[in-house]
C-alpha cells in the first residue's frame, strides 16, 4: 500500500504549501522581533516540506520492487 498514489499526494502536499506559506507565514511585516522569528521558522519549515514534495515529484517515487523494470 506505501507509494499508492504517491505523486498525485506530493502535487497536492505542493498545491497546498505555496499559498499556505505565503499567506500565513509573512515574517516579513511582523514587527515584533520574537513573533518574526517564529514566523520565519515556520515559513523555513514550510519551504523544506515543499522542497521534500518537490523532491518526491523527481523520484521515482510509487513505484514498488514488483514493477517491471523499477531495480533496473
Amino acid at each position: 500500500m506505501l507509494g499508492y498514489r504517491a505523486k498525485l499526494g506530493a502535487w497536492l502536499l505542493v498545491l497546498f504549501l505555496v499559498p499556505v506559506t505565503l499567506m500565513l507565514h509573512k515574517f516579513w511585516t511582523v514587527q515584533d522581533p520574537m513573533m518574526a522569528q517564529i514566523q520565519m521558522i515556520l515559513f523555513m519549515k514550510n519551504v523544506a516540506m515543499l522542497g521534500a514534495a518537490l523532491r518526491f515529484l523527481s523520484s521515482e517515487a510509487g513505484r514498488s520492487a514488483s514493477t517491471p523494470g523499477a531495480l533496473a
